[in-house]
């Protein structure tokens, strides 16, 4: 009998023993039960301090990964659902591991390092408790004080919000505004699709749902400006909420019915969210600005432009504009801008899925996506020139907007600003900062190459 226990005791794993790994999503280390959730409806069984372990996230799900300590998923990328919201609510987390559900037991105590991607075993509970709450602490709605000087920049660095619950961790930081405001999160944490909700509750509480979530951001802003983006959720996110019986079934939804696209084919739908800017507009909030994803060229450009007008916003005295994110949206630049945007916002998360042909939310191709590739480099330094040449503001919403090397190139190419994750703000600008100082001290030196008098 003692043999046995013996035996079965030496063939646990050892506290930091690895049992997988992915892409680290979201930087700290974080220890506590593992939850292995393969049901969304389970998600409600999530406590404080739980780390939440399923295929992936969804926006119904937010709630129960504000509770939790830290997030690992099989799927998803870089940019997925999962990877943006933790950086919101500052969980550590880790996507694309694979095998995690399977390789992780329910309840079994591990340890997730969210810069490094790794999930190790975790020390008892005794050992870890203290440490784990000095690492990670998600109830914390204030980003961590800065280390020294914040500069001041020509180039704005904005962050984006995907969830208004994040808006004023956000907005403690030295970020000069709201570069991406994500409605989609918005709306689909109704747990309805918009149809749905408004079948259900009418257009007035649809308005209204929509507008009072924004405002939250808007006043955790004020004055500083909140671009605001329309709808932009595919229909595999639609379905697995309320009323999504009825959403087209695509293979690859991330190409497929999303965006502008679909707004163009639902036009009251869409004007019901452009109508809840106008109301904030209305009574005062001249920071909301209103941006379209996902157009293609300047015709769509111009129909949406048209909604606007119809549902009565100024855009004269209210800037708007445009994502840039397609291959043909980049080719057709100077036809876009003529349709009279104020900004363009550069969305390189689908840039670089579409450019090189790279699904951001399939784990398998994770490698391949890459912000760095020459065509992408070169297309949004064509994008920008453009802009620049026509007094367009230009701005980054997408993730390479957060990696300062990227910043340091965008700054140089003559970016009017960019728009990081939360943590990532206060990095950007010191880097941004010293971009900018180097191009002056160039242009001084270049002026100063001339030829010497002689003695």
């Amino acid at each position: 009998m003692t043999e046995k226990k013996t035996k079965a005791i030496s063939e646990e794993p050892e506290a930091g023993t690895e049992l997988t790994r992915g892409y680290g999503a979201s930087p700290g280390i974080a220890t506590g039960p593992a939850r292995v959730i393969k049901d969304i409806e389970d998600a409600g069984q999530i406590k404080d301090g739980d780390i939440i372990v399923t295929e992936m996230t969804a926006p119904d799900m937010v709630p129960a990964m504000q509770r939790s300590t830290g997030i690992i998923t099989d799927n998803g990328g870089m940019t997925s659902h999962a990877a943006i919201v933790s950086r919101e609510l500052g969980v550590p987390a880790i996507v694309g591991c694979g095998d995690a559900t399977e390789a992780l037991s329910d309840g079994q105590r591990v340890t997730l390092d969210g810069e490094k991607g790794t999930v190790v075993v975790g020390e008892p509970e005794s050992e870890s408790k203290e440490e784990n709450i000095a690492e990670s602490d998600p109830t914390n709605d204030s980003v961590e004080a800065p280390v020294g000087h914040i500069p001041t920049t020509a180039t704005e660095v904005k962050v984006n919000v995907s969830i208004p619950e994040a808006a004023q961790r956000a907005a403690d930081t030295s970020a000069d505004g709201v570069g991406l405001l994500r409605l989609e999160h918005i709306l689909l944490s109704t747990g309805k699709t918009p149809e749905k909700y408004v079948a259900d509750h009418g257009e007035e509480a649809f308005i209204k749902e929509i507008s009072e979530e924004i405002r939250k951001v808007a006043d955790a802003f004020y004055p500083r400006p909140v671009r605001a983006r329309t709808l932009d959720a595919p229909t595999d996110e639609l379905a697995e909420l309320e009323g999504g019986e009825s959403e087209p079934i695509e293979h690859n939804p991330m190409l497929g019915y999303r965006g502008i696209r679909r707004s163009l084919q639902e036009p009251e739908m869409v004007k019901l969210e452009l109508r809840a800017f106008k109301r904030l507009q209305d009574i005062g909030y001249d920071n909301i600005e209103v941006m379209f994803p996902l157009p293609n060229d300047a015709d769509d450009v111009r129909r949406a432009r048209e909604l606007m007008d119809e549902v009565g916003i100024d855009r004269d005295t209210h800037e708007w504009g445009a994502m840039v994110e397609t291959p043909a949206s980049i080719r057709s630049i100077d036809e876009i801008i003529d349709e009279g945007v104020d900004f363009v916002a550069l969305g390189t998360n689908d840039i670089v899925q579409f450019m090189l042909a790279v699904d951001r939310n399939n784990a398998m191709v994770a490698d391949r996506f890459d912000d760095y590739h020459p065509t992408i480099l070169e297309a949004m330094a064509e994008v920008i020139e453009a802009c620049n040449e026509h007094d367009v503001d230009t701005t980054i919403t997408g993730q390479s907007g957060s990696d300062p090397e990227m910043a340091k190139f965008l700054a140089e190419k003559g970016i009017s600003s960019l728009s990081s994750n939360i943590d990532a703000v206060d990095d950007v600008r010191r880097v941004v900062a010293r971009a900018e100082q180097e191009l002056l001290l160039n242009a001084v030196r270049d002026t100063s190459d001339g030829p010497t008098l002689p003695d």
